[in-house]
């Protein structure tokens, strides 16, 4: 055939146009988690891989992790299979040290992942965090996981300034492994197993969170499979979750339908004896003995650290408004107050941030419960467990319309108590954990470290109630997140600027053995008249419990203790 001629075939030999199926559209789903943040997630149009799903166990995993923040806070985590990455995004959001998602390497899923980075770093402060924290790569599922320990590597030098890691790529490994609906695929487990171990840190706290649902229940026990070949490979299994859903995944499938609407989630670790605690953790109890308080610097992340700041301004405004009745008013060191006086002399305090009543009282209440004040308030008070834990006291310390100043003091003794008399109390056991959480920078709790092993000196003793300088005295300086634990019977001081912006968490948690001896600091500032309201219906599972057992003994030691008085007046 010459070029041009034309035998009258016109498109004959040409495809028609529907003869391949076109590739589906791209998608986006919106996830919202329980504090009300939403993710929004792109999902390829196909992948053979799965990966255009948004499965039920990346759902269920992101929600398992914003019930306890500490196991993803803090911590490295390598997400395999990820697809729209979300339980990764959930852990950047949370507070993760460092995140890896990763999926099959082909560029459109590895593009997408990474476009999901972008767009939740857009929308979550302080911008640039997630970008900084999460990166997307592409993985085969048993591969050499040299270049994704060697992201670890990156992190910390990058922390370290121009200090080079101290160890090699070999040796930095993952906290945390996260594995959603990944079991369906039974020829890949052992490949699954082999990745958690070579990339899963050699220790007894690093967890493979491994959730699914089998969407073909009749392949069921295919998938359980994957966890006899983690046990054979050295792992210990326990399962942490089941979760039946309205509805299943894929409406119409065959089999039965309540396996397609539960979800099961498992926690994979290495069998190893357990660890004693580490010395940053014991030494948190040995620097409150010795100086009679400890700093502990970033507890809260920043998307935590805002909706806490946005419930302090509302509370804040409310009780400056006259709308709030329970205020610390300035001029007055000690309870009670006269919400009257609000409007005339200012506020320094706003008291009972977990009252039903007051708005934001949901992020007060889940702060105050969460693990992550506890889990230190238990090791302070001597590892004691959950069911000794007593709900106490959670106010805010805020900016004054003009300065003001505390005086120095102990909370509980007097300051005309003798030496013999300060010896006699300061030697009865404290049986509770007492802090400030810092929202804003602050610079206003001012102590003298060691006072509360001893008497007053008798430059202590002579000094007047303001001095402005005590020997060996020391201001606490709090960055945002920050949190200090102090001896209530240090002596120490509130110094309080009405030019600097404040709200300081002001909490305490008490102990089963203190009872009739906490009564009085706890009762006199009137939680009973709605410590029965306190809603405790966003919290986890497991918090909640613990929540209404320390509620409980609240309420118990109020009935016992009867009229209770004030501690000091003024």
């Amino acid at each position: 055939m010459e070029e041009g001629d034309d035998y009258g075939t016109g498109g004959l030999m040409d495809d028609p146009e529907d003869y391949y199926p076109s590739t589906p559209p791209p998608t986006t789903q919106i996830f919202t988690m329980g504090s009300g943040k939403e993710v929004v997630l792109h999902l390829v149009g196909h992948s053979p891989t799965e990966a255009h799903h948004l499965w039920n166990g990346a759902k269920i995993i992101s929600d398992y992790f914003e019930e306890d923040p500490a196991r993803v806070r803090g911590k490295t985590v390598l997400e395999l299979g990820a697809a729209s990455g979300l339980p990764s995004l959930v852990a950047g959001i949370l507070g993760a040290k460092k995140v890896v998602m990763t999926d099959f390497p082909d560029p459109d899923l590895v593009m997408n992942m990474q476009k999901n980075i972008d767009e939740c770093d857009e929308t979550t402060e302080p911008k640039g965090h997630i970008a900084r924290t999460i990166d997307a790569a592409g993985f085969v599922w048993g591969g050499d996981p040299a270049p994704l320990l060697a992201r670890l590597s990156e992190e910390k030098t990058s922390g370290d300034g121009d200090a080079a890691a101290s160890s090699s790529t070999k040796e930095e490994r993952f906290d945390v492994l996260i594995l959603a609906d990944l079991l369906f695929r039974h020829s890949e487990h052992g490949a699954l197993v082999k990745t958690i171990r070579e990339t899963m840190k050699r220790s007894r706290e690093s967890a493979a969170y491994v959730f699914f649902t089998s969407y073909r229940p009749w392949k069921k026990d295919l998938d359980m499979g994957f966890f006899d070949v983690a046990r054979e490979a050295g792992f210990e299994v326990e399962q942490v979750l089941e979760k039946k859903l309205e509805k299943p995944l894929f409406e119409n499938d065959p089999g039965d339908l309540d396996v397609q609407k539960t979800v099961k989630g498992f926690v994979v670790r290495l069998t190893m004896p357990a660890q004693t605690p580490s010395p940053s953790s014991s030494s948190h109890l040995t620097q409150l003995q010795t100086n009679g308080f400890v700093v502990i610097p970033s507890i809260l992340p920043p998307s935590q650290l805002t909706l806490l700041r946005t419930a302090a301004q509302q509370a804040t405004a409310l009780a400056r408004a006259g709308k709030w009745p329970h205020v610390r008013t300035v001029g007055k060191q000690f309870p009670p107050w006269n919400p009257a006086d609000a409007q005339s002399q200012g506020i320094w305090g706003v008291q009972h941030l977990m009252s039903p009543q007051l708005p934001g009282h949901a992020e007060f209440t889940a702060l105050y419960f969460s693990e992550e004040i506890l889990g230190i308030v238990k090791e302070l008070l001597g590892n004691c467990g959950d069911e000794e834990l007593v709900m106490e006291l959670f106010n805010m310390l805020v900016r004054p319309e003009r300065d003001f100043e505390l005086r120095w003091h102990r909370d509980d003794i007097p300051a005309e108590a003798s030496a013999e008399e300060e010896m006699e109390r300061l030697g009865r056991p404290a049986f509770h954990a007492q802090y400030n959480l810092a929202l804003w920078e602050d610079e206003s709790l001012v102590v003298v470290p060691g006072s509360h092993v001893r008497a007053r000196t008798e430059v202590e003793r002579r000094a007047g109630p303001f001095e402005k300088e005590l020997p060996g005295q020391l201001v606490v300086k709090l960055e945002p997140g920050d949190i200090v634990f102090y001896n209530n019977n240090i002596l120490h001081r509130g110094v309080y600027d009405s030019t600097k912006e404040r709200a300081t968490l002001h909490g305490s948690v008490g102990h089963v053995a203190g009872s009739r001896l906490r009564a009085r600091n706890v009762l006199q500032h009137g939680v009973g008249a709605w410590v029965d309201g306190v809603d405790l219906g966003q919290l986890g599972e497991v918090e909640r419990r613990r929540a209404e057992g320390m509620r409980e003994r609240l309420v118990r030691m109020g009935g016992e203790s009867g009229e209770v008085g004030y501690s000091l007046e003024g």
